[in-house]
């Protein structure tokens, strides 16, 4: 990348010294003036009411400031449709806040909640997505909540159909297209059977944090550790008839989970409003475990037909998504997995999918990274590994087959058909499985790769793709201001380097010194409108629109030139922070002469968005497991994709990388939550019992990256791929499981060693024998 001074290259992030040292302010660092410490008193029941709840005490006690209930908290919902209050009196899950207070301090807070005396009465619960869709099944909601959305009501534990992503469409949460009977008559093989994806916590090393404080009536600001500061004020600001400004410095890690942030903020914000002062909501470790949004839980229960020479003919299925207690935007997940499953499966004629969204006495679920693809390709696609197997086709043969090319239609989650007419993954599929070996380690379905003493070796395949990297609109301005480069969007740092990419495309346009461009703080009071970094999206969204605004700053500052030198601004060119002539670069001004102090020139730019760009990143495992105790290691990983232009090759590497832990490729084997189902508590509530992989357990880890510089609105053809890294691993490390185990079958995520050892016959009752 010769031709590219920072494009491409390895630079040092300008936050980087900073948070390496400690420096870096994030939310709770940040001296908010006057403000109190929120502390919540959660339900210590899974489905309950409350009989009576006095808070006299608490209130009494120097040093609080207020304390909320259900008695006085504001009458707003949030989740998709309206669903979930405040709080209310009808707790549904164990966590569910019965009180708030605002103190002075975290001690007398929590002396506070000790001071609350409340009464319950228990009600029966129920956790199984499919026991709750059964009649006389506990009801979570009822029918005075008035839950419905588009003409469609809750009935029977499940949620409207729909979320905002089809605006006026109809609600996408089913594909039906040709005749999956026929489909079915023409296949070779049929396979049915059905595949569980339990919830599991994507949540990221830094707990959620959420600070709030009216200006006035009409007026709020926030402080929220989120990854997309307009996710958090938007739909809140509609749903409480108020104007949110929301500030977020640096986030620490996210996995999607802290994007929206929608309850906890309700909550804040209504305790602030109550209170009459600014609060902050810091969820402790325990908290963030045990009570914050989980990934989606689900069931797959689905028939597929495949042919002789690799044809998917058919497919049918009913996805039960679990959704907990509430929904942040579980319908939106629906709506983007059927997409993704679409994309994966493009060849296939003929669909019956529908989707239903169920509630639970479990923890809610919210928004994650993989954001329902991931979920529901985990579960469709081990279904139809059963049909590979017959056909005796390797899946990545299969794959290469049957994944959308360029010019292939596939739905997206308006419900809409959508066309990709230039980017292909046929070279990659080629050069991945070169690199990893694959056809000389496959043995066949159920073969291990080899065995060494009681560690048995087996390698799996997977891909994911979404229709979201270049999706929503994408606002972004630049100033010149004597020697200093600003760029204003709403991209917060949360990990993933993206801001590093923005002031490099800022400086690459305008050919100066990445450390002459600042990207100012993420604050939706000066930055202009954005989806927010999901969807693998901001790197074309966000780096279009900086790209054009740096380009019209450019354009602005050569014509305010050309006035000063006496020629024309297609005469002239701008290299470290000087304009000259082309002809004679002697001939030259500073731009401090040209844009001096008190003076700016900018320039704006927007990226209109659309669905017509598809990602892809296919993961290749290798996973050992030991036959006597069950336990499964991933010992070699590879990560492919075509990534157009490489932006950041070392954040890159890393983002690859970071596919394999929370909230990605661990969720195969390692990542579960467990529920006590007599109480209704999570059990594994500290890093301890819930199985991370620590830094000195990682695999060997290879990528396979190519870079055919597409044609999207990069300005240098780089396509976005830090949500899916890993979003196919679950479904490859399952499937390298079961070669490892000469194959006997897993059905449900994750393949911890009690399901493997069931499966191999060594264990009955739950005890290894």
């Amino acid at each position: 990348m010769s031709e590219f001074r920072h494009i491409g290259k390895v630079r040092r992030r300008q936050d980087g010294r900073a948070i390496v040292t400690g420096k870096a302010l994030y939310c709770d660092d940040l001296p908010i003036k006057n403000c109190y410490v929120a502390k919540v008193l959660h339900s210590p029941y899974p489905h309950a009411e409350i009989v009576s709840i006095d808070t006299s005490e608490a209130e009494k006690l120097p040093g609080v400031c207020g304390v909320m209930t259900y008695k006085n908290a504001p009458d707003w919902k949030t989740g998709v449709p309206a669903h979930r209050p405040v709080m209310s009196q009808h707790l549904r899950f164990v966590g569910d806040p019965v009180a708030a207070v605002a103190a002075e301090n975290a001690q007398i807070a929590e002396q506070a909640l000790e001071l609350i005396h409340v009464e319950y009465r228990q009600l029966p619960p129920v956790y199984d997505v499919e026991d709750a869709t059964k009649p006389g099944a506990p009801e979570v909601y009822r029918a005075e909540d008035n839950i419905e959305s588009k003409g469609y009501h809750y009935e029977r534990n499940c949620l409207p159909p729909g979320s905002w992503f089809e605006g006026n469409d109809p609600p996408f949460y089913k594909i039906q297209d040709g005749n999956v009977e026929q489909g079915f008559a023409e296949s070779d093989v049929v396979v049915e059977g059905k595949v569980a994806y339990t919830w599991t916590f994507p949540g990221a090393p830094e707990s959620p944090f959420v600070a709030a404080g009216w200006d006035d009536d009409t007026h709020v600001n926030v402080w929220a550790s989120s990854q997309g500061p307009n996710m958090v004020c938007r739909p809140l600001a509609y749903t409480i008839g108020a104007h949110i400004n929301v500030t977020t410095p640096n986030v620490g890690g996210s996995y999607g989970n802290k994007d929206a942030l929608g309850y906890i903020t309700m909550l804040t914000v209504a305790l602030a409003k109550v209170t009459g002062v600014t609060v902050k909501y810091a969820l402790t470790k325990e908290e963030h475990l045990l009570f914050y949004e989980r990934r989606l839980d689900n069931k797959f229960i689905g028939k597929i037909g495949i042919t002789k020479d690799g044809r998917i003919k058919a497919l049918k299925g009913d996805w039960l998504v679990g959704t907990g207690a509430g929904s942040e935007l579980t319908q939106g997940q629906v709506a983007e997995g059927l997409g993704e499953l679409h994309i994966a499966l493009n060849k296939c004629p003929n669909w019956d999918i529908e989707a239903k969204v169920v509630v639970s006495n479990k923890i809610p679920v919210g928004i994650a990274r993989g954001f329902g693809g991931q979920e529901l390709k985990a579960c469709a696609l081990h279904l139809l590994t059963r049909a590979l197997r017959q056909i005796d086709m390797d899946p990545v043969t299969f794959y290469k087959k049957n994944f959308c090319q360029a010019g292939d239609q596939y739905y997206w989650r308006t419900g809409h058909k959508y066309s990709n007419p230039v980017i292909n993954y046929d070279k990659c599929f080629d050069v991945a499985a070169e690199k990893f070996h694959w056809f000389d380690r496959w043995k066949g379905w159920g073969v291990p790769s080899r065995v060494e003493g009681n560690k048995a070796y087996g390698v799996g395949f997977s891909l994911h793709s979404s229709g979201d990297p270049q999706s929503d609109e994408t606002f972004a301005y630049v100033r010149l201001e004597n020697d200093q480069v600003m760029v204003h969007c709403a991209v917060s740092q949360f990990g993933n380097g993206q801001r590093l990419a923005l002031a490099k495309i800022a400086a690459e346009i305008l050919n100066v010194p990445l450390e002459n461009v600042t990207i100012n703080s993420s604050d939706t009071r000066t930055d202009p409108a954005d989806f927010g970094a999901a969807g693998s999206r901001e790197t074309i969204t966000a780096g279009g629109a900086v790209g054009d605004a740096a380009k019209a700053a450019r354009q602005k500052l050569l014509e305010e030139a050309a006035e000063k030198m006496g020629c024309s601004a297609e005469d002239l060119d701008t290299k470290d922070l000087m304009v000259f002539r082309k002809d004679d670069p002697s001939v030259c001004l500073p731009w401090i002469a040209i844009c001096p102090m008190y003076y700016s020139i900018t320039g704006e730019g927007v990226v209109k968005g659309d669905f017509n760009h598809n990602n892809c990143v296919m993961n290749f495992v290798e996973v050992e497991v030991d036959l006597e105790t069950g336990l499964a290691k991933i010992t070699d990983a590879l990560s492919a994709s075509d990534v157009g232009r490489i932006i950041n090759p070392l954040e890159l590497k890393m983002q690859f990388e970071g596919g394999l832990g929370s909230a990605g490729m661990d969720t195969g084997h390692l990542e579960e939550m467990v529920l006590d189902p007599v109480i209704g508590r999570v059990m594994t509530h500290n890093m301890i019992d819930y199985k991370w992989r620590p830094f000195n357990e990682l695999p060997k880890f290879d990528t396979a990256v190519l870079e055919s510089v597409w044609p999207t609105a990069n300005p240098y053809g780089a396509i976005g791929i830090g949500e899916i890294t890993g979003a196919a691993g679950p479904a490859a490390v399952l499937m390298a499981i079961e070669n490892a185990i000469g194959g006997a079958e897993i059905n449900e995520y994750p393949a911890t060693p009690d399901k493997i050892l069931n499966a191999l016959g060594k264990a009955k009752g739950g005890l290894v024998e």
